[in-house]
């Protein structure tokens, strides 16, 4: 049994404060146990649990309406008008709850004022408490099964509290004081339909019994031929209703504008200029980011051709681009002779460029640079610098040197030496 927690709220205006009763039922308690305390107590007892909020039945008018076979949504919109004089009140401050239609056709409904649900509501939200069902006490008083005998109504007494269930999704709740004059009212209505018994229940100290109110009960039942059973609870009432209470044939109050769907459109229709606001603006910023996204692939596309244009201009030998920037660098790589621990231009600029420069009377005439090798043209003063050239080249720089060619002219001295990275040359 999944743990359902039944509260009851009192027929007078409730307030959080004041003595509470309420009934748990689990596994563990499958009779029920009952509480009573402060409303905040219930919200401990209430995790996890299906709470089911009774409501006093004089404010909930059950009524039925004959009306065609129209959908749910339809009959919503019907009901209030097809109901309007049986009501005292004007259909827009009423909440109308549907029930089920029986075998002859009649819709059954829940009414009750929608500043009476709203207070309630307004009630257990300010506890802590989100009632998942909630309807009228009336529909919870137990009813016997169905049985060849014919159908009985049932009447719960306790206390000041009179409760009578005539049927699955009918009955009313009444005084003590007019209770076989509400009773003959009833049989009236029924006609035909009329019950063959009436279970009575009653709750407390029985003193309904020798009152002449009990005794005007069963002249009135005498008379339209119907049986009378009276039967002694030691149980609470509220214990009783926790009982009788069938969520499959219960008219649940919480439809419509009341249930969780509807409160929470309520809660945010405040809310719906700033959403809608928002919804906008996100449409606006996604619209910039798509724009955004396009010029930045168009671009990058342009760049990429861009990139395989200026790689076929490079290598015009080369067949299949498939990544010119990788590529490249691996073209540019093999003609500067990085690969193998081979020495590029700037590399052996950077290791000869010094000494070169510090050399008194030299003079650069050209460089050429081939596969790891540096061929350097130069005018020195002498071949005796030009040789301590050579061995500082080879000395500090690491260099091997070759003296290619020397003659000596008009005094001067023109060369050509060979760089490599290293070993004989």
């Amino acid at each position: 049994m999944r743990k359902q927690l039944f509260l009851q709220l009192p027929a007078d205006d409730p307030s959080e404060g004041e003595d509470w009763c309420w009934v748990v039922r689990d596994d563990e308690r499958p009779a029920g146990s009952l509480f009573r305390g402060a409303l905040t107590e219930t919200v401990k007892q209430a995790a996890g649990a299906r709470v089911v909020v009774l409501v006093p039945g004089v404010d909930v008018l059950l009524a039925s309406t004959q009306l065609p076979g129209l959908n749910r949504q339809r009959l919503t919109r019907a009901v209030p008008f097809a109901l309007e004089e049986q009501l005292a009140s004007d259909v827009e401050e009423l909440h109308f709850a549907l029930g089920h239609r029986d075998d002859d056709g009649h819709i059954h409904n829940a009414v009750v004022a929608r500043d009476k649900i709203a207070a309630w509501l307004e009630l257990l939200r300010a506890a802590g408490l989100q009632a998942d069902v909630m309807l009228s006490e009336v529909l919870a008083v137990p009813r016997e099964a169905a049985n060849d005998a014919g159908r009985h109504w049932s009447l719960l007494i306790d206390g000041a509290r009179c409760l009578l269930r005539t049927d699955n999704q009918r009955g009313l709740a009444l005084d003590l004081d007019n209770l076989s004059v509400v009773l003959q009212a009833a049989l009236d209505e029924a006609g035909d339909s009329l019950p063959t018994g009436l279970d009575i229940k009653i709750c407390g100290d029985d003193t309904f019994s020798d009152s002449d109110d009990y005794r005007q009960l069963g002249q009135v039942c005498e008379e339209a031929g119907i049986g009378v059973e009276r039967q002694l609870q030691d149980d609470d009432g509220t214990l009783l209703l926790a009982r009788g209470f069938d969520e499959k044939v219960a008219i649940n109050l919480l439809q419509g504008d009341y249930s969780r769907r509807g409160q929470l459109e309520k809660l945010l229709r405040p809310w719906r200029p700033a959403i809608l606001l928002l919804g906008l603006w996100l449409v606006v910023l996604l619209g910039a980011m798509g724009l955004e996204y396009s010029r930045l692939s168009q671009q990058d596309a342009e760049m990429r051709a861009q990139i395989t244009a200026l790689y076929r201009e490079a290598f015009p030998k080369a067949r299949k681009v498939v990544n010119p920037r990788v590529q490249m660098e691996r073209g540019l790589a093999k003609l500067r002779g990085t690969g193998g621990g081979q020495m590029d231009l700037l590399g052996f600029i950077g290791k000869a460029g010094p000494i070169l420069k510090a050399t008194p009377g030299l003079k650069l005439r050209s460089l050429r640079y081939k596969e790891n090798r540096l061929d350097i043209d130069l005018e020195i003063s002498s071949l005796q610098t030009l040789d301590k050239l050579k061995q500082r080249l080879a000395d500090e720089a690491g260099l091997a040197v070759e003296i290619v060619s020397a003659s000596s002219r008009d005094g001067k001295v023109e060369s050509r030496i060979a760089l490599q990275s290293g070993g004989n040359v």
